[in-house]
């Protein structure tokens, strides 16, 4: 039985993404520690998890690495993670972060590179992120450059991420998914419905909303 012990939070879209991997991984016998850090589980995200086969998922409350000053608390998730791992024995270590990928982990460590500050500042606000940021991109880059690959689901993040941290790792494109059973085609009504966060100018919903008339 191949386990694996996978980080996640569930504040976006990285909960997503790691129940359809989970899902995928469960159909081929893996059995998966889904370890959460970032704030509770909602009601809907505990019934998703718990229909998953061969998923545990161990819950915590720690700071996100791009959270405001959550060193402290990111290195306590480190210990946490690192107890948890000696638990677990896994086979793989799957981070959908990356301060932890420089921790002694008794097995080979895959760091999913789903966005980061440096990417998201440069991009959006087409700058580089001011000096608060120092101790981030320090631990972002050791991270990276402590992981046996990164993976991406572009070319495009995979490729940014390295660059704005001057990083040099090996790395692998694995395009985002989800099962078809969830979204089957129907019937189509003259609507565009848009989801996302209001804050974030990278999703351009003000630009939607502008365009709506």
């Amino acid at each position: 039985m191949t386990r694996v012990l996978m980080t996640a939070d569930p504040v976006g879209g990285v909960w997503t993404y790691a129940c359809e991997l989970a899902g995928g991984l469960a159909a081929h016998g893996v059995e998966i520690t889904l370890a959460t850090m970032g704030g509770p589980l909602s009601p809907a995200q505990a019934r998703r998890a718990k229909a998953i086969a061969n998923l545990e998922v161990i819950e915590s409350r720690f700071a996100l690495e791009w959270m405001p000053e959550p060193w402290h608390e990111v290195d306590a998730a480190g210990a946490w993670l690192l107890d948890l791992a000696s638990h677990v024995a896994p086979d793989v270590v799957h981070l959908n972060g990356y301060a932890h990928a420089v921790l002694p982990f008794p097995a080979p460590i895959v760091v999913v590179a789903h966005s980061c500050v440096w990417t998201w500042t440069r991009a959006v606000q087409r700058c580089e992120p001011g000096p608060v940021w120092a101790e981030y991109r320090r631990r972002v880059a050791a991270g990276l450059a402590a992981a046996d690959i990164v993976v991406g689901p572009t070319a495009a993040i995979l490729e940014g991420v390295l660059d704005a941290y001057g990083v040099i790792a090996p790395g692998q494109v694995i395009s985002n998914a989800c099962s078809a059973e969830a979204w089957r085609p129907g019937a189509k009504t003259s609507i565009v419905l848009s989801a996302g966060r209001l804050w974030d100018d990278a999703k351009g919903l003000a630009e939607l909303a502008a365009c709506a008339p």
